[in-house]
């Protein structure tokens, strides 16, 4: 099993996206992990382009699509090679975790047929309906199935191959939302993993969503309002 995970930049804040790199290659280390660590810009701007990655499993490429962290997505998965079992998602570049073993508790889950899981997040979301209380997870957590999550989304390989690429018409938001709608209509259960701090002590560190544009921030809300509107009318069944 290895694990090919994008981080997709627009390089709001340079220094932590950095810093959410370093981290996650320790704890990946912590816990013994095949990994590579795809860290993908939408244009290529001067601190990514100077940016010399610390590690040779942290491999730099630009999407060249602005705001659009579908064609991040999907620009590594077009070209690399991953077998079913493998584990694949993406990481917000402003997540910071306190305990190292969480990507190994969500693997469990994941790779778990109890479960039948399509994909795992951390964040619950105001459009998330979450309709049973949870699972409790070896007294560690809760699980709760639900429509979708996202800050972090994990997925085997076999899934990302049985509903196809993130959706590209989605700009800045939406495209987790969407790509969870899919997997629940395969009939697979995504989870929402709970965080009380206390365990995985996750934490995005951007603080508001206009936080997270760097550059052209009235053309990203507006990429923004046309993308909700696009899932509200592709829903709308």
């Amino acid at each position: 099993m290895k694990y090919h995970l994008v981080v997709p930049t627009i390089m709001t804040n340079p220094k932590q996206e950095f810093d959410c790199l370093k981290q996650l290659v320790t704890q990946f280390d912590a816990s013994s992990l095949d990994f590579t660590i795809y860290f993908v810009a939408n244009i290529p701007i001067r601190e990514f382009t100077e940016y010399k990655p610390t590690d040779s499993r942290i491999v730099k490429s630009v999407s060249n699509l602005e705001f659009s962290i579908s064609k991040a997505i999907n620009s590594i998965y077009e070209e690399i090679n991953y077998e079913d079992s493998d584990i694949l998602g993406f990481i917000q570049s402003d997540t910071f975790f306190k305990n190292s073993n969480w990507i190994v508790d969500l693997t469990n889950i994941l790779i778990n047929p109890e479960y039948n899981a399509g994909v795992l997040g951390l964040r619950p979301h105001r459009s998330c309906n979450i309709i049973e209380e949870g699972i409790n997870y070896k007294s560690k957590f809760n699980i709760h199935p639900c429509e979708w999550s996202d800050g972090v989304m994990i997925f085997t390989g076999k899934t990302f191959r049985t509903i196809g690429a993130f959706d590209e018409n989605y700009f800045g938001d939406c495209e987790s939302q969407d790509f969870c709608y899919q997997v629940k209509e395969a009939g697979m259960i995504n989870y929402w993993c709970s965080d009380d701090t206390s365990y995985f002590g996750y934490v995005n560190r951007t603080t508001d969503f206009k936080g997270k544009v760097r550059l052209n921030r009235d053309e990203f809300s507006k990429k923004v309002r046309e993308s909700r509107i696009y899932l509200a009318e592709k829903w709308s069944r």
